[in-house]
């Protein structure tokens, strides 16, 4: 075996103890356990050891072993290394699987579908790679895990509506990791306003997605979208994951440009105007929100989209053309108009549907 090529991957090597390794070298140098054990002056009872993965191979054995076998320390240590994490997991993933009632607890189906986590057969490992996707090194530390208790109602317990919703939270967080972000700008945020609502104007998600995302990463906003597990009634979503990075998530629930750049600008409000805290948009009343700062942020969003002076204007848009002149005239997507014609009821909510934009969800 090439030794300097060997690659350490637990894959390959499984629980096969570094001593299968060693005893291979003997054979070739023609050493015996007894000639090992003289010549690295251990017991020959301890070398019997070494070689059934019984003794762990420490800094002092792997230093002998390369004087005598002539194989760097640091391969020994490592393959040490590898065994030992390898007996790790096996135990851990026996442990966990007695416990495999928790996966019910969990939005596993939807976490498999949407490939937020890998499927496993064995259920200590199913559970282990859950555990990882929401950054828990046990069960008991994420039942621990109430970091988000203001934003939830009182209660003693998980309630399946609080799992879905804090799953969906992690995965923003997780995406929100891969983002690189300038720090929080708030000048910076407000100067560029502007060219987000531009925005509105392209159509296609893939088009004008890359560019949201960029000019927010400037400002120290990390935006993700993803679709939200069952029982998770959430639209979109605002939290701080330090002082100089804001997670700005969204759902794409109702899959309308209407909707989708409301949404966005109300969760902008929030980064600008109110305390760091978390935010989250329930299309069910759900949950604890401050209604004053929902409506404030309501506000913000729909007098940006359409400024407050232009309001009566709607009133006199009859037809598609006029709508689509007006929407050509304030520089924002025919869509949107629309949504707001809907909202104030000025028209009904089954007509110039046609005019929005609708979207195929795919995770971005």
């Amino acid at each position: 075996m090439n030794k300097q090529l060997y690659k350490f991957e637990p894959d390959w090597l499984h629980l096969m103890p570094p001593g299968e390794f060693i005893l291979e070298d003997m054979e070739n140098l023609g050493l015996s356990q007894r000639d090992l054990a003289n010549r690295t002056e251990y017991s020959t009872k301890h070398i019997h050891k070494l070689l059934k993965g019984e003794a762990p191979i420490n800094a002092d054995t792997a230093l002998r072993l390369e004087k005598v076998l002539g194989v760097a320390a640091s391969f020994w240590m490592n393959l040490e290394n590898i065994y030992r994490e390898a007996l790790a997991k096996e135990e851990e993933k026996i442990a966990l699987a007695k416990k495999k009632e928790w996966l019910k607890k969990i939005p596993l189906k939807n976490m498999l579908t949407f490939g937020w986590v890998d499927k496993y057969s064995n259920k200590g490992e199913q559970i282990a790679a859950c555990l990882k996707f929401y950054g828990c090194a046990s069960i008991d530390a994420w039942n621990n895990q109430r970091e988000n208790n203001v934003a939830f109602k009182s209660t003693d317990r998980f309630t399946q509506d609080e799992i879905a919703v804090r799953t969906w939270l992690r995965r923003g967080e997780n995406e929100a990791a891969k983002i690189a972000c300038e720090p929080f700008d708030k000048k910076i945020l407000q100067a560029s306003l502007n060219s987000l609502r531009a925005l509105t104007l392209i159509e296609e998600l893939d088009d004008f997605l890359p560019k949201l995302k960029d000019l927010c990463a400037k400002c120290g906003i990390a935006v993700v979208f993803s679709p939200t597990p069952d029982k998770c009634p959430i639209s979109g979503a605002t939290r701080w994951l330090s002082s100089k990075k804001a997670l700005l998530l969204l759902s794409l629930r109702y899959k309308t440009n209407d909707h989708l750049w409301f949404a966005f600008f109300h969760e902008i409000a929030h980064i600008l105007k109110h305390k760091k805290q978390l935010f989250l948009e329930d299309t069910q009343n759900k949950f604890v929100q401050d209604k004053a700062l929902e409506d404030e942020a309501n506000k913000f969003s729909k007098e940006l989209l359409i400024p407050a002076k232009h309001k009566e204007r709607l009133e006199t848009l009859k037809t598609k053309k006029s709508i689509q002149d007006f929407s050509d005239e304030i520089g924002i997507a025919s869509g949107i108009v629309i949504g707001r014609m809907q909202y104030e009821k000025i028209i009904q909510f089954s007509c110039f549907n046609d005019l929005k934009v609708k979207y195929q969800w795919a995770e971005k």
